[in-house]
């Protein structure tokens, strides 16, 4: 099935490690019927943590797509590391999403990893949206948390759901949109009277939002200025707006664990987010066929592009040309990815996201069109790898073996790099630091069958004591 572009969303999901990123995926997927099951990082369950390296760890170590359908929308998902060692994955993540979701934990607050998110989204001119997650959990304080968000990130920030408690215990969630209070129960939610000490805060919440959907237009300002109020219809319209133009950064809460707030998400993902786009223009349906390649998936057997259609569609065995090289790139079977599962598909919509095999001569970063109109889109920025080490192989002649599975990893990570310093006679290796190193390593032992070993890289100095001097100084 294909979807339309105004049927389609593509969302990043961003933040520090540990604060719910996969969690709110795997409940997104649970909840709209994709999955049969909640999985888990914990569990190595999960249907976007399935790399070996990732189960071992229990960590995002790459950027995963998956795709869901909620009321006729289709929502791609792309899940991307919370370690900064891993910032490569979101960068790629965030050239085909056209909103990022920044996760922060209940219990922490405002941390490091949500100000890189929110930076990296500004960066890239892209709308903004943040979940509280883990409301239920001991400690948890969504109201502190959002003071913080709100503090350090401005007044654009407008809640869209707020936990319901009882002492220390959350019993619901009200959705401050509709004004409505929910309970919930496994996949089910039902409408439960409004608590009365909630009910003046609700109103002020609601009137923080109507007060940010007036700012997206003088006409609405005059009349809330005016009256104080706006009707429905005008915030519901003036949201859509104000999240495309990054006016308006919606704030929603609850718990991935048990679905609280999960569905109140969903229905803001589906009604105000915004269509795909390209360089902050709505994608091109009738135009002819370009898609940008953002991800590549390799192994000994070979290797998936993952790519986002910018302009036209794409069907199977169509013949595209690649920008960079101006090879013709002949596609074989499409499909839709489901984390490492594929899900064969006859045709990828304009603003779609999709995955074709075999390509011959496409890398990560390039642009693959119809042949009459050949025209690169921007790339992809990588950070200057900053952490270097040597790396060569625990049994010797198996150099060439090396260097093959670094030049198969390097179509998947396009984030580091490897030189061959001909004055120390070692292969350097540089990245963002040890743990994507070490990640490195330990896929060159398991997709590759070779063992590696790391250590400082060498300093080829070039002076020498050519005769002795005296000095006096003077204290």
């Amino acid at each position: 099935m294909s979807y339309a572009s105004k049927d389609i969303r593509n969302i990043a999901l961003l933040g520090h490690g540990g604060n719910g990123k996969t969690s709110l995926a795997e409940s997104i997927l649970f909840l709209t019927g994709a999955t049969d099951r909640l999985g888990s990082s914990a569990a190595g369950n999960s249907v976007s943590d399935y790399d070996p390296e990732e189960i071992r760890r229990q960590i995002s170590i790459s950027a995963s797509t998956m795709y869901t359908e909620y009321q006729k929308t289709k929502i791609n998902i792309i899940d991307t590391p919370g370690y900064f060692d891993f910032a490569g994955e979101v960068a790629q993540a965030l050239r085909v999403a056209d909103i990022g979701i920044i996760c922060v934990s209940a219990k922490d607050g405002l941390n490091v990893g949500a100000e890189k998110a929110w930076k990296a989204l500004s960066d890239a001119g892209l709308p903004r949206a943040i979940y509280i997650s883990k409301v239920d959990e001991e400690h948890a304080d969504f109201y502190k948390a959002f003071e913080q968000l709100r503090e350090k990130f401005g007044p654009s920030l407008s809640p869209m759901s707020a936990p319901i408690m009882s002492g220390t215990k959350v019993t619901g969630l009200v959705d401050i949109l509709a004004r409505k209070a929910y309970k919930y129960e496994g996949k089910n939610r039902s409408e439960i009277p409004m608590p009365a000490d909630m009910a003046d805060r609700v109103e002020e919440m609601y009137s923080e939002i109507a007060e940010n959907a007036a700012g997206t237009s003088e006409e609405l300002m005059d009349k809330y200025l005016e009256t104080m109020e706006l009707s429905a219809e005008e915030i519901y319209g003036a949201l859509g707006t104000g999240i495309a133009d990054c006016e308006i950064t919606p704030v929603f809460c609850g718990s991935a664990a048990t679905g609280l707030g999960t569905v109140v998400l969903l229905d803001a993902v589906k009604n105000f987010f915004p269509y795909p786009r390209e360089g902050g223009k709505l994608v091109d349906a009738a135009g002819p066929a370009k898609a940008i390649v953002y991800k590549t998936i390799s192994d000994q057997f070979g290797k998936f592009s993952l790519f986002k259609v910018i302009s036209g569609k794409v069907t199977p065995d169509m013949t595209l040309v690649n920008a960079r090289s101006g090879a013709q790139e002949k596609l074989g079977h499409i499909y839709y990815m489901q984390g490492k599962k594929t899900v064969e598909v006859q045709e990828i919509g304009c603003g779609d996201i999709g995955a074709v095999s075999k390509l011959s001569d496409t890398k990560t970063g390039d642009t693959l069109c119809d042949g009459k109109a050949v025209e690169a889109a921007p790339g992809i920025e990588y950070a200057v790898p900053c952490y270097s080490m040597a790396i060569a192989p625990k049994t010797k002649g198996q150099e060439d073996k090396v260097a093959q599975g670094l030049a198969r990893l390097g179509e998947e990570d396009r984030s580091f790099t490897i030189t061959n310093n001909a004055e120390t006679k070692q292969m350097v290796i540089a990245g963002a630091g040890d743990i994507q190193l070490d990640v490195l390593c330990n896929k060159l032992k398991n997709k590759f069958g070779v063992e590696v070993e790391l250590s400082p890289a060498r300093v080829p100095y070039r002076e020498k004591i050519r005769k002795p001097l005296k000095a006096h100084g003077r204290h």
